[in-house]
């Protein structure tokens, strides 16, 4: 089956194969899959496991603990059959929400959703609290769903608005929009009258 992946997604996956080549694995298991996650910068999956406090440095130091490292290899042979499942999963989450694409949230979720990985066991082993993850990324794929369309609905367009959005999860979580609540009238300047 052939998959639409993000432009993030897709830089997520091409950092996997470089990981796991520079690692000498010939294969790309969930482990270089989360590595890619955290280290392509602009994702969601990247902004929420910061918010965890989760690097790729960390990611990397468990993946050789766990795995170990080898001499460099020159090519991929294949994704592992768990790490299709990942990405098989991801694409059903996609659908789920209503979204035709797979992006860097997605194949976390995947990750999430396929507990028996050494993704998983990484995560578990920096104490990550996986619902509390999982639920983190459902709210910040939600509340720009809903600005997206608050913004739609003002006669605004929400393409640039909710891409913006969701790529800061952290100021989103602790902090206002003040032009939204302007535009919504909620705040007032104090020389309106």
């Amino acid at each position: 089956m052939t998959y639409k992946f993000t432009n993030s997604c897709n830089k997520a996956l091409e950092i996997a194969s470089s990981i796991a080549m520079e690692l000498g694995h010939s294969y790309i298991g969930t482990e270089h899959l989360l590595y890619g996650l955290i280290e392509e910068e602009n994702g969601v999956a990247s902004k929420v496991l910061q918010n965890q406090e989760i690097t790729s440095e960390k990611v990397l130091e468990k993946i050789e603990e766990f795995v170990g490292k080898e001499e460099p290899v020159d090519e991929i042979i294949d994704f592992t059959p768990r790490t299709k499942r990942v990405i098989e999963v991801a694409f059903i989450e996609s659908r789920k929400l209503g979204y035709n694409y797979i992006g860097t949230e997605h194949l976390l979720i995947g990750i999430l959703r396929e507990g028996d990985s050494i993704a998983s066991r990484i995560l578990l082993n920096l104490n990550v609290n996986i619902p509390r993850l999982y639920n983190e990324i459902i709210k910040v794929i939600n509340e720009g769903e809903e600005y997206a369309k608050q913004e739609n609905s003002n006669g605004g367009t929400n393409k640039e608005l909710s891409g913006s959005y969701n790529q800061t999860p952290t100021l989103n979580q602790f902090g206002e929009d003040l032009t939204k609540k302007a535009q919504s009238r909620k705040i007032r300047p104090n020389n309106w009258t």
